[in-house]
């Protein structure tokens, strides 16, 4: 029969649980171990998406996304209302008027310097040098429209997604030697200072503007003039992780502003980030105290009350802010992550749907309003991140119709947000919808062309279609912008570099399960180029060395790196890609290094090192199938299937032993024994792909319609743990054939011929599919490839070295080749009489 071999192969190093004797490439199942050892593509679910927890004050979870708009230094109210009390027009437009304004400013902004310093140096663009600009050349100055502020150098004040305000676009800097922000910087706060002042200096008597007045009729106090100089010092100085300055410069601030709710608030931040947790809750009640509906108090105190495990005292804060500021998105994220984690999803929908309608009429109002604008951005970017919570919950709880749903709300939402299409393309991923996925993929790759995580996915939908050529090209690109992060580029930060590096070695894992190990060497000699002698790059690269058909060399590569770890025993790997640890690696690396040896003629010494590390760890999967490869290729097989027998018998609740005696049984042509045995390793572990596949494969071979629609079933289940997988594909695809389905077999099948290029077995299949399909031509075409694969080297016509160049050589012939060889040829004879 046609692929009897198939029921189990010796576990590759990456196929795990591939079936029979033929091609193996090692033995280590990278699947069944720790996590460097499993392809990173096999496990890809809800894997590079974790949510952020919500017990824990670290700095993104007390920032927020974003907080209150501040509008710039305005007097309280009861200026304001002095001053429409007066007399007349008001000063503004007049001369005496101007000049009387300048007198009532505070003392710091009519100079050019603050107190204590020294004015500027001529023609440093200083107050009274010969660079000072007039009012009237820096657009909104001291002519501005009464009503408006004068706005600030795009350059010089932005929003941050806290809600507060921070001088210069190029990010945080430290902190001069004396805890103050340098000379450069303060220059540009005064001078954003006096454009602020001036845009306020001419009020209008007979009006306010309807922004600065509130319900009550009382002006906008969050930061008085006053104060504001020391409130950017303070933000610089939060900026650049300098709190204690921080917390001086806001304590400045609220002699000025002692009745701001909003400096209270911010002290209360960096409080926190100081860890003192008391003080930043006396300072929120006191902004409470001070506005109970201030939205952004109530947020930061819900905050504090999840990391103490006080559910509905956040539940509380987190419903108070929703009701006072009704246009902060923070509190309703917040509110529904607190809902979901006490499984309350109605009510987290809730809170989904009210933050959607709050944006809908932001969006009605955002047509004419730079401000109003702002706001729907901001609702519309945390309405996207409510629904992939909501999502990403439903996902977890296995309830599909309803994550579809709620990934369709945020696409909706905001149809370009980054996380949504992550979130929903990784779902879709995981539920084998890979056009679907691939397309979300390519929409966030429009965004973020040099993205190596976006890239890495990209491959690996393109691996589990069986679309080699397009990983390769995806790795040259990533290759590319390793190329542009040498380790000597100082502009280049080690996030970039860790980023580009484990996208490389993600390619490269299922390029080697491919049997495409030229081109996974090449992605890892990329990422080394970034992290020269790393040892899980370095592993990595001696099973590319091996599977190209140079074992000594590749045991030469795994003894360097055993060599290394020893000398860094006290120093784990960093950084750790698959979460490696030390110990595991070390394993893995002496279990290759003795394979190589076997590989490279050393047959004694290969078993001499295996049964060593057999008599250490007799109950791991890859060591027990190690030894049966050592002894295999000595043709000790049934020798070795009396060891791992006894090795049962002392633990007998190790799947990966039974798995390993079950390949040892198959070898020995104990066929019914190995296939109970194989049945014993689901009971223990149902999840257990080779199993499934093998399993699946023999009931697929006997043909009976119940043992079709169970070995339908379990080839499903094992497709799913493995798609990548080329003989679990074949299995498949062969199953579904027997089943009639010979459309789908043969869509499965050409995958499987994608992903495991060069097997005689798969080609046998996959030439029966084009027959039953109408596809004679095309059928003897994939059966005369099959043949030419299986004539012996001495007698074969000149080969197709440029198809062959990228493909791994066998590791030597497989025991099935002749019967195999005398199946094909019949039905070549059939087809082609």
């Amino acid at each position: 029969m046609v692929g009897e071999d198939r029921r189990v192969r010796s576990q590759g190093v990456l196929q795990g649980g591939e079936r029979g004797a033929r091609g193996s490439q090692g033995v280590v199942p990278v699947e069944d171990r720790n996590a460097h050892q499993r392809n990173p593509h096999h496990r890809r679910c809800l894997r590079r998406h974790p949510r952020r927890g919500i017990l824990g004050i670290d700095a993104e979870s007390v920032r927020g996304r974003q907080g209150p708009r501040i509008r710039g230094p305005v007097g309280i109210g009861r200026r304001r209302r002095r001053r429409r009390d007066r007399a007349g027009a008001g000063c503004g437009g007049t001369e005496e008027g101007a000049r009387r304004a300048r007198d009532r400013r505070p003392p710091f902004l009519r100079g050019g310097a603050r107190a204590g310093e020294k004015e500027q140096r001529p023609g440093a663009g200083g107050p009274g040098s010969e660079g000072q600009r007039s009012l009237a050349r820096r657009g909104d100055g001291a002519d501005a429209p009464a009503h408006r502020p004068g706005p600030l150098r795009s350059r010089l004040r932005r929003q941050r997604p806290d809600g507060l305000e921070i001088v210069s676009r190029r990010g945080a800097r430290a902190a001069r030697g004396d805890r103050r922000p340098g000379r450069m910087i303060r220059r540009s706060a005064a001078i954003a200072l006096v454009a602020l002042a001036c845009a306020h200096a001419h009020p209008r008597s007979d009006e306010a503007h309807p922004d600065e007045v509130d319900a009550d009729g009382v002006g906008d106090q969050r930061v008085s003039a006053r104060a504001y100089h020391h409130y950017l010092d303070a933000l610089l100085a939060k900026n650049a992780d300098d709190f204690a300055t921080a917390a001086d410069e806001l304590r400045e601030a609220l002699l000025y502003d002692a009745e701001s709710p909003h400096l209270h608030t911010v002290l209360a931040e960096v409080l926190v980030k100081q860890g003192r947790i008391a003080d930043a809750e006396d300072e929120l009640k006191t902004a409470l105290a001070l506005d109970s509906k201030y939205g952004p108090a109530h947020v930061l105190s819900g905050r504090i009350a999840v990391s103490r495990g006080q559910t509905m005292q956040a539940r509380d804060h987190f419903q108070a802010a929703v009701e006072g500021q009704p246009d902060d998105p923070d509190a309703y994220r917040e509110l529904a992550r607190l809902l979901l984690s006490i499984g309350d999803v109605p009510a987290a929908q809730r809170v989904a749907e009210r933050l959607g309608d709050r944006l809908q009429a932001a969006q009605k109002l955002s047509s004419d309003d730079a401000d109003e604008l702002v706001a729907a951005d901001r609702l519309r970017d945390q309405a996207a991140a409510v629904w992939v919570e909501l999502g990403r919950f439903q996902v977890q709880h296995g309830d599909d119709s309803a994550a579809e749903s709620a990934f369709a709300h945020a696409r909706s939402a905001s149809p370009s947000d980054p996380d949504a299409l992550m979130a929903e393309a990784a779902y879709l991923e995981a539920k084998r919808k890979y056009a679907d996925a691939r397309d979300r993929y390519l929409r966030l790759l429009a965004q973020r062309p040099e993205s190596p995580e976006v890239i890495a996915a990209l491959a690996r939908v393109a691996l589990v279609e069986g679309d080699v050529e397009a990983v390769i090209a995806h790795a040259r690109k990533l290759l590319a912008l390793a190329a542009s992060l040498e380790p000597s580029d100082t502009s280049a930060s080690d996030d970039d570099r860790r980023d580009v590096a484990a996208a490389l070695l993600r390619v490269a894992v299922p390029l080697l399960g491919a049997h495409r190990s030229a081109d996974a060497q090449l992605a890892l000699d990329g990422a080394l180029r970034l992290y020269p002698s790393h040892p899980e790059l370095s592993f990595y690269r001696a099973l590319a060395l091996v599977q190209r058909g140079r074992p000594r060399e590749g045991a030469l590569a795994f003894e360097a790196v055993e060599r290394w770890l020893k000398a860094h025993e006290d120093e784990p790997p960093s950084p750790a890609f698959l979460g490696v640890e030390a110990a595991a690696l070390s394993l893995d690396v002496r279990l290759q290094a003795a394979l190589a040896r076997g590989k490279a003629g050393e047959i004694q010494e290969s078993i001499r090192r295996v049964r060593a590390l057999f008599s250490e760890r007799p109950a791991d999967e890859g060591v027990s199938l190690a030894l049966l490869e050592s002894f295999d290729r000595a043709g000790k097989a049934a020798e070795a299937e009396h060891i791992l027998a006894a090795a049962v018998r002392a633990h007998p609740g190790s799947d990966g032993l039974l798995y390993a005696l079950a390949n040892a049984q198959d070898r020995s042509a104990a066929r019914g024994k190995a296939l109970s045995t194989m049945r014993k390793v689901l009971a223990i572990q149902p999840q257990h792909a080779g199993a499934l596949n093998y399993i699946g494969y023999s009931l697929t071979e006997r043909g009976g319609a119940a043992d079709l629609r169970e070995a339908e079933g379990l080839l499903a289940r094992a497709i799913e743990l493995r798609p990548d997988d080329g003989a679990i594909a074949d299995s498949y695809g062969f199953c579904l054939l027997k089943l009639g389905r010979a459309v789908e077999a043969l869509a499965e099948l050409r995958r499987a011929d994608r992903l495991s290029p060069s097997d005689p077995v798969i080609l046998s299949h996959l030439g029966d599919a084009l027959v039953a399909t109408g596809g004679k031509t095309a059928a003897l075409a994939a059966f005369r490839r099959a043949l030419g694969l299986l004539i012996p080297a001495s007698t074969r016509r000149t080969p197709n070295r440029a198809a062959q160049a990228r493909v791994d050589p066998p590791d030597r012939p497989d025991r099935n080749d002749a019967k195999v060889r005398v199946e094909i040829e019949r039905k070549l004879r059939a087809l082609a009489p």
